[in-house]
């Protein structure tokens, strides 16, 4: 689990938390072509779950927002100030075995239904069914134990002003961007190798980018103050990059990031310089995923993603070390 290390998980914080579905396990829910959510069993019975789980619980308040999606579960869990409050740990796990007896209990229903020949002896197996999850799932040949969640669950804490309202828009416009995802599937998916400037690269994203005709370097040191000289003059040439061309830049500092916006506005593309790599869960964060969905980004990185997380020291060293390449070899 990604527990953050010395930190007391009772502390009265807004907690965003990610369940993920385990391989084989039916989806959760159905996402439309509008990107809206579709209901099914499960979902109906989950939802009821998730709405009235705070009741039995003093220390949270109602979760608030939540999405089920296909193949995971977001939720945003408030733990309150109250005395007799536990451990975040504890409030999932219990959680995930409410959740858990409510899928094998549709399992077992739906199994029932299936392996029945008529609607009268249906009525009497789900009779049975409501009677106990573990016997009708052991009727059905199904462990009703079995879990359905992978053990690693992830857990993001809202501590700062203005976080709760991107973390809460986040969860809400899940399903869309999981629609906008599947339909634009050639642009996303997993990392590849590609070649770029005689080195090899990971990719994720559009690399039809990379042969455009005009490739610009973007490169801006993040204490630049605003409006000054170099400020103006990057921005300008930023502004300058059309459809026929994409900015290639680390897109962190401050003048960077307002250079990848007079991008957008002027119609060009992106190739993203990541320090971190492509993990095999990675997507573009939300920010970027219409664009990505566009093809109009292209991320790329000369470093393999690794369980370990870079110290903040050797990320600023890798974007040093892209850009400066980039810089040197495109100029």
């Amino acid at each position: 689990m990604s527990r953050l290390f010395n930190f007391d998980y009772k502390s009265p914080f807004f907690y965003m938390v990610t369940l993920k579905r385990l391989p084989g396990i039916s989806d959760f829910s159905i996402i439309g072509e509008d990107g809206r959510l579709v209901q099914n069993a499960i979902t109906s019975a989950f939802v009821k779950t998730i709405s009235t789980f705070h009741r039995k619980w003093r220390c949270i308040d109602e979760i608030s927002p939540f999405v089920v999606m296909p193949d995971h579960i977001h939720l945003m869990i408030k733990i309150r100030a109250t005395p007799d409050r536990v451990a975040l740990g504890v409030i999932v796990s219990q959680l995930s075995k409410a959740l858990r007896s409510e899928y094998w209990r549709i399992v077992a229903a739906d199994a029932a239904i299936c392996n029945t020949p008529n609607i009268a002896s249906a009525a009497k197996s789900l009779q049975g069914v409501a009677q106990g999850v573990a016997s009708a799932a052991s009727a059905a040949g199904i462990s009703a134990i079995h879990d359905i969640f992978e053990k690693e669950w992830h857990d993001w804490i809202v501590k700062r002003d203005g976080q709760l309202a991107t973390f809460r828009r986040y969860i809400r416009e899940n399903p869309m961007r999981a629609a906008m995802r599947r339909k634009n599937a050639r642009f996303f998916g997993s990392a590849r190798r590609v070649s770029f400037l005689g080195r090899e690269w990971f990719a994720y994203g559009n690399a039809e980018i990379l042969r455009l005709p005009e490739l610009v370097p973007i490169k801006g040191h993040r204490t630049t103050p605003p409006s000054s000289p170099e400020w103006n003059a990057l921005l300008a040439t930023a502004s300058r990059i059309g459809p026929g061309g994409a900015g290639v830049s680390t897109f962190m500092s401050p003048l960077e990031k307002a250079c990848g916006n007079a991008i957008a506005k002027a119609g060009g593309k992106w190739i993203v310089l990541s320090p971190e790599g492509f993990s095999a869960r990675w997507h573009p964060p939300r920010e970027t995923e219409r664009f990505c969905a566009q093809g109009r980004m292209l991320f790329l990185s000369l470093y393999e993603a690794s369980t370990r997380k870079p110290t903040r020291k050797m990320l600023y060293e890798r974007c040093h070390e892209m850009i400066n390449f980039v810089m040197a070899t495109l100029s």
